[in-house]
């Protein structure tokens, strides 16, 4: 398997931050296996793996994928040792740039040519992605942190004081226990001012009850000393409290920019020595998360330009007509939600070519422009199998395509893997 190729040397790392996107890549777009006009800023991961199809051949029969691509963040394959604060918000523009650039690579051995025969393509592509960060979200941030850090902290020092009696003194009579750790967690839960005085005596109530129910055996107090931990993170929601915190680092409001370009290379002959850069692609594409009640919400837009080599469609599309410059824009809504995600695009195309007319009198070479106009929709449909594996599907119209101007219909299936992403002991607050 040649996916497997790639994927082999790749770093395991941390996986808990970032949560996998649909794919998105530039070269699986300039590819066509990917119909979205717009790039949705992609995942912090070293790589991501995807592989496309209709999984439906001519005859109706099914089909094993023959397409797929890859994108590879070089910035996320080691730890940086990057301190919270420099993890969300960068010094420069240039830090940001280096961290969220990737490269990327498609393939087909599927690439109809102009009498409709089969051929080789490969695409790569770049992209970063620039986040303006504001003061609301900035704000958002420290608030979030100072209460994880505020509940750990009261867990730390009620914890640390059962350890005190039990490890240090030696006290082994739960009641005892009880009544010595008691006065520090009500002093611990008031001083973070977290809680209500109604809530705060209730917190502690509860502590103190189920703590009465865990085994104790004198003669191995790390069971028990294990079990009153959890018992107090699970009161204090301490483990909610921390994803609510790096929910919001995946998932923060504000303005960003996704700044891509790809390139085709066709192989019409399948020789690797003979091969036409048979088009370019830059996009520029706005995105903007809203806050609170609306954080499910995302709007994107998209800028792509794309021009083609003419000289090698006339040569293997002789019948098609092909624009020299298209210049697409659109928008996008995308509601995200745990497991489900989905996304609907509406684009619009305007394309030209300047058209040899033939000689003017004094023999000068004249031309014409001819121009056209196309729209798009689409919509896509993904649920996350896991953290890391991300199923897609996207329904729709699209733009004429070079061949066969009246096949239209998008119905296109994907699967996205993630690997390695920025490590979690390296973001320290």
């Amino acid at each position: 398997m040649i996916i497997l190729a790639f994927l082999s040397p790749v770093w395991l790392l941390a996986q808990e931050v970032p949560k996998l996107q649909p794919p998105t890549s530039p070269a699986a777009s300039i590819m066509g296996l990917q119909p979205s006009v717009i790039l949705a800023p992609k995942s912090y991961k070293a790589l991501e793996a995807s592989l496309f199809s209709s999984f439906m051949n001519n005859e109706g029969g099914f089909m094993v994928p023959n397409n797929f691509a890859l994108e590879f963040t070089p910035y996320w394959t080691k730890d940086h040792g990057l301190t919270l604060a420099d993890y969300l918000f960068p010094k420069g523009v240039d830090d940001q740039l280096i961290r969220s650039s990737s490269f990327s690579l498609a393939s087909t051995s599927n690439f109809l040519l102009g009498d409709s025969s089969t051929s080789n393509a490969l695409a790569v592509g770049y992209r970063t992605t620039l986040f303006v960060s504001n003061g609301a979200d900035k704000r958002r941030l420290q608030s979030l942190e100072g209460h994880s850090k505020a509940l750990q902290a009261i867990t730390v020092k009620i914890i640390a004081a059962m350890e005190e009696q039990v490890n240090v003194r030696n006290v082994t009579d739960k009641n005892l226990l009880c009544q010595l750790i008691q006065p520090v967690a009500e002093e611990a839960v008031k001083e973070s001012k977290l809680f209500s005085k109604a809530d705060q005596q209730i917190l502690v109530k509860e502590i103190i009850l189920e703590t009465k129910k865990i085994d104790l055996n004198p003669a191995n107090t790390d069971s028990f000393l294990d079990s009153f931990n959890a018992l107090v993170d699970e009161k204090l929601e301490g483990e909610s409290a921390f994803n609510d915190y790096k929910r919001y680092i995946r998932e923060r409001f504000g303005f960003s920019v996704d700044l891509a370009y790809a390139g085709l290379l066709s192989f019409p002959t399948n020789d690797f020595e003979y091969s036409f850069l048979t088009r370019q692609s830059i996009w520029v594409t706005p995105a903007y998360r809203f806050a609170d009640k609306l954080s499910v919400f995302k709007v994107m837009g998209v800028f792509r330009h794309t021009w083609y080599n003419l000289d090698y469609y006339a040569q293997y599309f002789p019948l098609v007509k092909v624009y020299d410059k298209n210049f697409d824009y659109g928008l996008a809504i995308n509601a995200g939600f745990d497991k489900f995600s989905m996304t609907f695009e509406l684009a619009g195309r305007h394309s030209n070519s300047l058209v040899s007319a033939g000689l003017d009198s004094e023999g000068n070479q004249l031309y014409r422009k001819e121009k056209d106009k196309d729209i798009q929709y689409a919509g896509t449909f993904s649920y996350r199998l896991t953290d890391q594996i991300v199923l897609s599907y996207t329904l729709g119209s699209s733009f004429d395509p070079i061949l066969n101007p009246e096949s239209t219909l998008i119905s296109l299936l994907a699967i996205n893997l993630g690997f390695g992403s920025p490590p979690n002991p390296s973001i320290k607050p």
